[in-house]
C-alpha cells in the first residue's frame, strides 16, 4: 500500500524511551499506510537492536538512518525529510506518544487540497507514558498567533511539497527549529487545527526546549526579529542574537537567503518595523 504520511522522528539519546515508542506504533490506525523516518544520532546497540526487532517484524514501515556524530535538530529534521516516501510530512519526537487514531485525523484534514498543514490539541505530562496533565486547547488561540506563536505544537502535519515554497528546517537553530519552520508554513499556506487530543508532550525539563540553560529564549527572540514579532522582543537578548544569521537559512550546511522564500520580504518586514520605528534602527534591516 502508498505510503501517505511520513513521521520525522529526529532521534538523539532516548534509550529510556525508544521501546515505548516502538511498541506504540502499530497502536496507530493509519499505520499501514504511513511510515517513521527515524535519524539516530550516536545510537547505543541496544537502540539498534530494538529497532531491527521492529523493522524484522514491521517490513516497511521504519526508515532508518545511523549517524555517528551528533547533529543539530534541524540538520537531523532535514535529513527526514529527504528520506521520506509520504507526500505528507508529521512530527513525531520519540519521548513523545500520540494518541492511536492522532495520524489519521490529521490526514483526514489535510488531503483536502486547499489546506497546508494541521495541529491540533495537545497533552503536557511531566512523565513519559502518563496521560495525565496540563490539555491545550487550541481554541482559545487566535488564527492570527499562528505567524507569531508556536501554536502549531508537537505533532503537527504538513505537505511535504511546501518545503519547496518555505525551505527546510533552519540548522542553525538548535532549539527553535520547528518555530521558524511553522511561521513560514502559517505565512505561506491555509492550516486548521484537530479538535481531538492529538498527544501526550512530554515536559520533563531535559528537552532542547525546556531543560535548565535552553537557548529557547535567545532563539526565540532571533525568530521574532527575523519575522518582525517586534512586541515579544526582549531587549536583553539582542547582544546573544548576534552570532546568528537573520537573513539567511542554513540548509543542509548551505546559506540561502530568506528572501528566496518569504515573497516580497523587505516589504512585509517594512510593515513590520513601521510602528516601532521609534524603538529599532531601520539600518539593522538593510538588504541591499
Amino acid at each position: 500500500m502508498t505510503i501517505e504520511v511520513s513521521a520525522i522522528t529526529p532521534c538523539y539519546k532516548m534509550k529510556d524511551y525508544i521501546k515505548i515508542f516502538l511498541e506504540s506504533l502499530p497502536k496507530q490506525t493509519f499505520f499501514n499506510r504511513m511510515e517513521v523516518v527515524l535519524d539516530h544520532n550516536e545510537p547505543e546497540q541496544k537502540e539498534i537492536d530494538l529497532v531491527k526487532k521492529f523493522q524484522k517484524k514491521y517490513p516497511g514501515r521504519l526508515r532508518h538512518i545511523v549517524v555517528k556524530q551528533v547533529d543539530p535538530i534541524g540538520t537531523s529534521m532535514n535529513r527526514c525529510i529527504y528520506n521520506s516516501k509520504g507526500r505528507f510530512l508529521t512530527i513525531w519526537n520519540v519521548d513523545d506518544l500520540r494518541t492511536d487514531d492522532s495520524i489519521e485525523l490529521q490526514y483526514n484534514k489535510i488531503k483536502n487540497n486547499k489546506i497546508g498543514f494541521v495541529y491540533g490539541n495537545y497533552t503536557f505530562v511531566k512523565k513519559f507514558g502518563s496521560i495525565e496533565g496540563k490539555f491545550i486547547d487550541h481554541k482559545k488561540f487566535d488564527r492570527s498567533e499562528l505567524t507569531k506563536s508556536m501554536i502549531l505544537g508537537p505533532f503537527f502535519m504538513f505537505k511535504k511539497e511546501l518545503c519547496k515554497k518555505i525551505g527546510l528546517f533552519d540548522e542553525q537553530l538548535y532549539s527553535g527549529a520547528d518555530f521558524d519552520f511553522a511561521i513560514r508554513l502559517a505565512l505561506a499556506s491555509k492550516g486548521t487545527m484537530v479538535s481531538e487530543n492529538l498527544g501526550y508532550y512530554l515536559n520533563a525539563q531535559k528537552g532542547l526546549s525546556t531543560k535548565k540553560n535552553s537557548l529557547q529564549l535567545i532563539e526565540a527572540n532571533v525568530i521574532y526579529m527575523r519575522y518582525g514579532i517586534f512586541s515579544k522582543i526582549k531587549k536583553r537578548m539582542l547582544a546573544y542574537m548576534m552570532k546568528y544569521n537573520l537573513k539567511s537559512f542554513i540548509f543542509n550546511k548551505k546559506e540561502i537567503s530568506i528572501k528566496k522564500f518569504i515573497p516580497n520580504y523587505e516589504e512585509y518586514l517594512a510593515k513590520q518595523i513601521s510602528g516601532y520605528k521609534n524603538r529599532f534602527s531601520n539600518d539593522f534591516f538593510n538588504f541591499k
